[in-house]
């Protein structure tokens, strides 16, 4: 005697289990179209069917490039599934392998421990996904590799304040465009800031931003001021706010108070110009037609300006230096893959890891100052080699490590 279950003589009718690990753990962090590429061919091969990752694109009406980049952040960083490669030359012809995500989490230990045990903020952070992450801020700042220094503030983002690596990267490329500061402390600020508010995906910082960047909450009032509430803004109009705001030195609250004598005219953006325009005349300013004014934009490309000269110019003293006491090229190489280690250790569970920490930046600030006193001995300045600066304050970015305007950014012109 045997017994047998009917199967749906439908696809669709069938059902597919889905682990809740993923549902907790993995859902909550990655972008729609990723969950939506997993668990679709999840369920294609539960059924037997697997699919190309053409098909899957087609089937999903995304393009092909969303489904890989899905399969990388699931394979590279998420670690739940694993890539089987097909093609040493073509690195797109690869099978897709599940990872059993029950055991894997809750079962067999994975180098002497679960990802269960590596619980940061509430939820699963394991030491190559922390790697990773270490890797792409370091690619965003501009280094070789993390100092230590603040990958142990990032980590405690992660453990004491609940941040995702989402909004970490996030707030380290929010810093890097709109004013170059990278530092831990200012992006530490951004970062507790949007964790307090429930911020944990890069979506997440963009709609905020969206919605709460200073300067695109001015230009939302006065579009509303002016009867333009669901105008698009145009370019020219930005360029005519910051001319007020930047150059004339008018407050959002004095534009608001001039904007509500336009009402019932037609054009009342025009209209609003030629009252500030009389305004400037009877102060004795006037403005000067022929002379363009000067827009955030281009305030922001004079100091990525200055940085990209100021980093060619240290390139070229590293150069010197490198060739006239090649100790310390040495010393920079050395220190390099001391910071590595440094990373690796600082992000690994074994024992004795904070003597293995506190032993790596003793070596550390060793050869920082043996290259030092090499340099003095040479007749250079200890920090010869070090970014110059126009501005020492904000390290022309325009910006202080606060987020206030820096008193140079007024004076470009």
């Amino acid at each position: 005697m045997t017994y047998s279950i009917e199967k749906p003589r439908e696809m669709r009718l069938e059902d597919t289990a889905l682990p809740n690990i993923f549902i907790e753990d993995i859902l909550p962090d990655a972008e729609g179209d990723f969950v939506r590429v997993y668990l679709y061919a999840y369920m294609r091969c539960k059924q037997g069917t697997c699919l190309t990752h053409s098909q899957i694109a087609e089937a999903l009406g995304i393009p092909l490039e969303k489904v890989l980049a899905a399969w990388r952040y699931f394979a590279e960083e998420r670690k739940i599934v694993r890539k089987v490669r097909r093609s040493q030359t073509d690195e797109t012809l690869y099978d897709i392998e599940f990872i059993d995500l029950k055991g894997e989490m809750y079962g067999s230990k994975k180098n002497g421990r679960t990802a269960a045990e590596h619980k940061a903020g509430g939820r699963s952070i394991i030491d190559e996904e922390l790697k990773h992450l270490f890797e792409r801020i370091a690619v965003i700042v501009g280094a070789p590799t993390l100092d230590g220094r603040d990958a142990e503030k990032i980590l405690s983002w992660l453990q004491d304040d609940g941040a995702t690596p989402e909004i970490v990267e996030s707030a380290y490329m929010y810093g890097r465009a709109q004013s170059g500061v990278t530092t831990a402390s200012y992006v530490g600020k951004i970062v507790k800031k949007w964790t307090g508010k429930g911020l944990r995906t890069k979506a997440d910082a963009a709609e905020y931003l969206a919605e709460n960047n200073a300067r695109y909450g001015i230009y939302k009032s006065l579009m509303e001021a002016l009867g333009l509430r669901y105008s698009v803004l145009t370019d020219a109009e930005q360029d005519k706010f910051d001319l007020w705001l930047d150059d004339y030195g008018y407050t959002p609250d004095r534009l608001l108070e001039l904007a509500k004598n336009t009402a019932g005219i037609r054009n009342k953006l025009q209209y609003l110009g030629g009252i500030i325009k009389k305004e400037r005349e009877k102060q004795g300013l006037g403005t000067d037609p022929g002379q363009k004014h000067t827009t955030q934009a281009d305030r922001e490309g004079h100091y990525r300006k200055l940085r990209e000269k100021q980093e060619a110019e240290a390139e070229v003293r590293l150069a010197e230096v490198y060739a006239k006491i090649p100790k310390i090229k040495e010393i920079d190489d050395a220190n390099v893959v001391l910071n590595m280690e440094y990373l690796s250790t600082l992000t690994s569970g074994k024992d004795g890891k904070k003597k293995a920490v506190e032993s790596l930046l003793k070596r550390i600030t060793g050869k920082q100052e043996e290259r030092a006193r090499l340099l003095e001995e040479a007749g250079y300045e200890p920090d010869y080699t070090d970014m110059k600066y126009v501005c020492e304050r904000c390290k022309d970015t325009g910006l202080l490590e606060n987020g206030a305007s820096c008193d140079c950014f007024v004076k470009v012109r």
